[in-house]
C-alpha cells in the first residue's frame, strides 16, 4: 500500500503554512540580496551595476515604503476576499467544504507572496543610510531596490490571477469537479484495476487479543498501513485495525488489537502514531467523505432556498464516475500477508455502502424534482450494468423500486409519473 505522511499533508493543508515559508523565504532573500549589494563595487559606473536603475538614497527609501505599504494593503484585501468566499461558500454549498478553500493552493501562494513583498521591502529599508545618519558610511542596495520593484511588479500579476481564481473557485462546477476528482482518488486507491499481491480479502476475525485504546476523540482520518505492517511483521505479531478511515472514535475505545495479547503493550505508542486522529474528516483515506462531499451539493441544491436541480444532476452525474469503477472491480483485500502470515487486518467500505450513499441521502429531497429523479435512475442502470457483482446489481434495482414507489405516494401528475416509469422501463431494457 501507499506510504502515508498524514501529518505532512495536514500542515501542508493549514492556511498558515505556505504564506509563513514565504516569509521566511522573504527574510533570507532580502539579506542575501543585501549582502551581494555589499560586495558589489560602490561605484555606479562599475560594469558590475552600471545596468542598475540608482534613484538615491531618499528615492530608494520612497520606493520601498510604498511598495511595502501597497502590498500590505492588497494583501488585506486577499484575505478579506478569501474570507467572504468561504462564508459564502459555506452557507451555500455546506460547510464541510470550507476545508477545499483553505487549503486551496492559489489562495494560499497569493497570500504569502504580497506578505512576503511586504517583509522584503521592510528589511531592504532598514539597511539604506545616508551620510546624515549618525556613525554609518552611505549606503543604498541598488540590487535590493530592483528586485523589489520587480517583485511589485509580478505582485500585480498576481493579484489579477487570485481575481479571476477566487471567482472561478464558487462557481458550481468547480466545485463539483473538484469533488468528483477527490472521490476518484480516493476510489483509485482502495479500489485499484491491479489489487496488491500481498493483500487479500478474508471473512470473519480473531477473538480476544490485546487492545491499544484511543488517546484522543475525534475521527480516524489517515492510517500508515505500511508502518502497521512494519511494525507487525518485526515484533512477529498480528494486528487489526478496529476502527474503519473515517469512523468516529472515543477516547479509551480500542483502536488496534493485537495477538499475542501481552505485547500490546510494549507497542502502544508506536501503533497508536500509525493512526491519525482528527477533529474532521478528511477525503484522502476516507471513500465515504468524498463521496458525501459530492452527495451534500445535490442535497443543498434540493433545499427550498437554492432550489437548482441543475446542480443536483451534475453532482449525482459526478458521484456516478466514482461509483461506477469501483463497482466493476473486485471488492478490496482487507488482510496484508507477508511471508504467508496474516500480519494486519482492517476493515473497508463495502461497495453496498458506497451505492447506498447517494440514493438513501438524495430520494427524500428528490420528489419535487423530475429531472433529479431521472438522473437518480440513469445511476442506477450505470451502477448495475457495470457492475460484476449480483447483489449490487440487485440492490441498484431495490432503489430504483423504492425511487418509484415514493414518487408513486407523492401524488405527483400523471404526465410526469408516466415519464418517470416510461424511462425506468427503458433504461431496464438497454
Amino acid at each position: 500500500m501507499e506510504k502515508l505522511s498524514g501529518s505532512w499533508r495536514r500542515l501542508l493543508d493549514r492556511f498558515w503554512f505556505v504564506p509563513a515559508v514565504c516569509v521566511l523565504t522573504a527574510v533570507v532573500l532580502a539579506q542575501s540580496v543585501v549582502a551581494v549589494d555589499r560586495w558589489l563595487p560602490e561605484s555606479l559606473d562599475s560594469p558590475w551595476i552600471a545596468w542598475l536603475y540608482a534613484v538615491g538614497i531618499d528615492g530608494s527609501r520612497a520606493m520601498l515604503s510604498a511598495i511595502g505599504g501597497s502590498m500590505l494593503a492588497v494583501a488585506a484585501t486577499a484575505f478579506s476576499i478569501t474570507i467572504s468566499v468561504i462564508a459564502t461558500a459555506s452557507s451555500t454549498y455546506g460547510p464541510r467544504l470550507v476545508h477545499n478553500f483553505m487549503a486551496d493552493r492559489g489562495n494560499q501562494v497569493v497570500l504569502g507572496v504580497l506578505v512576503s513583498t511586504f517583509i522584503y521591502t521592510l528589511l531592504v529599508l532598514r539597511t539604506i543610510r545616508s551620510a546624515s545618519d549618525d556613525l554609518a558610511q552611505p549606503f543604498v542596495p541598488h540590487l535590493a531596490v530592483n528586485l523589489g520593484v520587480l517583485m511589485a511588479v509580478a505582485d500585480v500579476a498576481l493579484v489579477v490571477y487570485f481575481i479571476h481564481h477566487i471567482a472561478d473557485s464558487v462557481q458550481v462546477d468547480t466545485l463539483v469537479h473538484g469533488a468528483r476528482r477527490r472521490l476518484l482518488a480516493v476510489v483509485e486507491r482502495w479500489h485499484p484495476e491491479q489489487p496488491p499481491e500481498d493483500v487479500v480479502r478474508t471473512a470473519g476475525g480473531r477473538t480476544g487479543g490485546g487492545e491499544v485504546r484511543a488517546d484522543a476523540v475525534g475521527y480516524v482520518t489517515d492510517v500508515d498501513f505500511e508502518r502497521l505492517r512494519d511494525h507487525a511483521e518485526a515484533g512477529d505479531v498480528v494486528l487489526e485495525l478496529v476502527p474503519r478511515v473515517g469512523d468516529h472514535v472515543l477516547a479509551e475505545e480500542p483502536l488496534v488489537r493485537v495477538w499475542p495479547e501481552h505485547r500490546a503493550e510494549e507497542l502502544e505508542a508506536r501503533l497508536r502514531r500509525c493512526v491519525q486522529v482528527g477533529d474532521s474528516r478528511s477525503a484522502h483515506q476516507d471513500v465515504r467523505y468524498a463521496v458525501q462531499q459530492v452527495v451534500e451539493l445535490a442535497v443543498r441544491a434540493l433545499s427550498p432556498s437554492t432550489n437548482d436541480p441543475y446542480t443536483a444532476v451534475n453532482a449525482i452525474e459526478q458521484v456516478a464516475s466514482g461509483i461506477v469503477p469501483a463497482v466493476s472491480r473486485p471488492l478490496p483485500g482487507n488482510t496484508v500477508v507477508v511471508d504467508g502470515v496474516h500480519r494486519l487486518r482492517y476493515g473497508v467500505v463495502g461497495v453496498d455502502e458506497i451505492v447506498d450513499m447517494p440514493f438513501d441521502q438524495i430520494r427524500p429531497h428528490a420528489t419535487g424534482h423530475v429531472s433529479v429523479l431521472l438522473a437518480l435512475v440513469d445511476l442506477a442502470a450505470r451502477i448495475e450494468a457495470a457492475s460484476i457483482h449480483p447483489s449490487v446489481q440487485r440492490q441498484a434495482r431495490e432503489h430504483v423500486e423504492a425511487l418509484l414507489e415514493q414518487f408513486r405516494d407523492s401524488a405527483p401528475h400523471p404526465r410526469d409519473l408516466a415519464r418517470v416509469e416510461q424511462h425506468v422501463r427503458a433504461r431496464a431494457a438497454d
